[in-house]
This record gives C-alpha cells, structure tokens and sequence, in this order.
C-alpha cells in the first residue's frame, strides 16, 4: 500500500491504522479505516522494504476532483471561430477549410450536449480523453446510445483541436481532474474503408459549410 504523507514514501507498506494491523483487514475494511471522518487524524504505522518501523499522523481531507465546465473548455475554439467568421472575406483557403470545420464541430457539441448531460457527462473533466501527454491530452466523444455517429465524431474531431491551443489544455489542470474509463469513440474499432469514407464526409462538409460562408453577405441584416 501507497502511503502520501511528508514523512513517508512511497512504497512503503502502511502495517496498523489507528494501532490496528492491517494484515487481517480486507480492502473493505482498510479503505473505510483510512477515509474515516473528514479532518480528523489517523495514526499510520508504516515499514519500508527493510523492515524498518516508524508511527506518522495524517490529516484527513476530502477528496478533490477538479471540476471544469464545457463553456471553459471549449472557449478558445469558440473564440477561434468568431475572430475567423469575422473577416471570412479575406480569409486564406487554410483558414475557410479552419473556419467551417470549427462551426461544425461547435454545432455538433451544441447539439450533442443535452445527450452528453443525459449520459452523466455534466462537466468536461468527466469525458474521457486519451492522455499520452498532458500537453497532447485528446478528448474522444463518449458513446452515446442513439446519437448520430457523425456528430460524435465531428465533435471528436472538435475537441482534438484543444491539444493545438498553446497552453490551454495544461491550464485546465487535468492530471488533477477524475480520469474515467468509459467507452468512448476513440476507443472503438472501426475497418479501414469505414474510417476512410466518414473523414471523406466530414471533409465534405467543411467544404461545404466553407462555401456557404463565403456566399454570406457580411452587411446583411437578416
């Protein structure tokens, strides 16, 4: 057992908890020993692999789960996408291809919301992600029952701009936030021919939602 505390380290094997031994606990039994109250002391006794025996004190504290919000983590792409709708005029071919496939990655997670918040995803730490680095964290929709497989992955493919936006991702503190173990898009197996023809669609589209910007009236006020 992994004890976390100043005065021991880790791999060190917790023998008593409050001078009872833990070698006839079951993990039931030990897991409801070492949480107890919140803030209240527990006396641990520890060993190292040496056989050497020492008493420390530990406080209690409750859990912390970090929690960040879909409107904080998305923001920067929402951003992205207003600053490029902005001058779609005079917008490099790149850009309008970025611009369309940002708007249809927002409409998916606008419209895939109430159906992640059905599923238990209220907060953004609960969708799962795929974490190689902090830095390159990835975010895979989760599966979502009857939800249309193509806004689950043009959302997948949304959220995978995150990693892109110097910094945000870290700043969103993730190793600290609940890890979950969901099935997800990014975990499920798909043939080659199928993932070959969904990006041909999703390519589609951005070609199409990038013309339809560019037939937009910027002075219109309809």
């Amino acid at each position: 057992m992994i004890a976390r505390n100043g005065s021991a380290l880790v791999g060190e094997l917790i023998t008593h908890i409050d001078s009872i031994p833990t070698a006839a606990m079951i993990h039931s039994e030990l897991h409801r020993d070492l949480q107890g109250p919140k803030y209240t002391s527990v006396s641990l006794g520890v060993a190292d692999l040496h056989g050497n025996a020492q008493t420390i004190s530990v406080l209690r504290s409750p859990r912390r789960t970090s929690q960040i919000s879909g409107a904080r983590a998305v923001k920067q792409l929402r951003d992205r996408r207003r600053e490029l709708a902005k001058t779609i005029r005079g917008l490099t071919k790149d850009e309008e291809i970025e611009c369309a496939s940002l708007s249809v990655g927002e409409a998916a997670f606008v419209r895939l919301w109430s159906k992640l918040r059905a599923h238990g995803f209220h907060t953004f730490d609960t969708i799962p992600r795929l974490n190689p680095t902090v830095a390159r964290t990835k975010f895979p929709c989760p599966i979502l029952g009857n939800a249309d497989t193509v806004d689950t992955l043009l959302l997948t493919a949304w959220l995978d701009k995150l990693w892109k936006v110097e910094g945000h991702v870290a700043s969103l503190e993730l190793a600290h936030a609940r890890p979950t173990l969901l099935p997800s898009m990014g975990g499920s197996r798909e043939s080659l021919i199928r993932r070959q023809r969904t990006l041909a669609l999703l390519n589609d589209r951005a070609e199409v939602v990038a013309h339809r910007l560019m037939t937009l009236d910027p002075f219109s006020t309809e």
